[in-house]
């Protein structure tokens, strides 16, 4: 009688929230010009819009730092309107997570478990070109694949440290948010030399 053996089965690492805020504090800090300047024109622009092009823009900041990472490309301010060739895919993207994420953050709870599954889904539609359903379905198995409580710890740390400083420090909170959300991505995706390098 022959046995076959079973294939071992090897957990991937999980996701390391201080690697994620060192190296995203260090990217930030590499690019702090551009990218306050980038979030100050998304906000703007976001606003007299009434919303309409924030996805697009914010997807810009994201196409920023996953050019830096990824191209080693240093980011410039007009970088921000780099994903307005995509531009209904994004007003879409923006206007689902908005709507289903902030329903949810009605109960509290709810809010910082979606935020946490969906996590990546703009990262993944800017560095990857998905549309939105297998970003979300993508994002949700990273995230769940790689710790999932790390990635709501990841989460609450945010919303913790943006209600203690308060709005007028989200013009700096957001873009490093958006560093730290691309480098976790990029090390859930086994590509953390490529942070390491940027």
């Amino acid at each position: 009688m022959s046995t076959t053996a079973a294939p071992d089965i090897v957990a991937k690492p999980r996701l390391d929230i201080g690697q994620v805020f060192k190296q995203g504090w260090r990217l930030f800090v590499k690019d702090i010009g551009p990218l306050l300047v980038a979030t100050l024109i998304a906000f703007l622009l976001g606003a007299v819009t009434l919303g309409i092009m924030a996805g697009p823009l914010f997807a810009g900041l994201y196409g920023m730092v996953v050019a830096r990472i990824r191209d080693g490309h240093a980011p410039e301010v007009g970088d921000v309107f780099s994903c307005l060739d995509r531009f209904w895919s994004y007003l879409g993207a923006a206007l689902v997570l908005a709507i289903l994420i902030g329903l949810a953050w009605l109960t509290i709870v709810g809010g910082i478990l979606l935020t946490a599954i969906w996590l990546y889904v703009f990262p993944l539609m800017v560095d990857r070109g998905m549309g939105l359903g297998e970003a979300m379905r993508v994002s949700k198995d990273m995230v769940l694949e790689r710790g999932f409580w790390e990635h709501v710890a990841l989460v609450l740390i945010y919303a913790i440290v943006t209600a203690i400083i308060g709005w007028p420090f989200t013009l700096v909170a957001t873009p490093f948010a958006i560093v730290a959300v691309t480098v976790a991505y990029y090390c859930c995706s086994d590509r953390a030399d490529a942070v390491e390098k940027a």
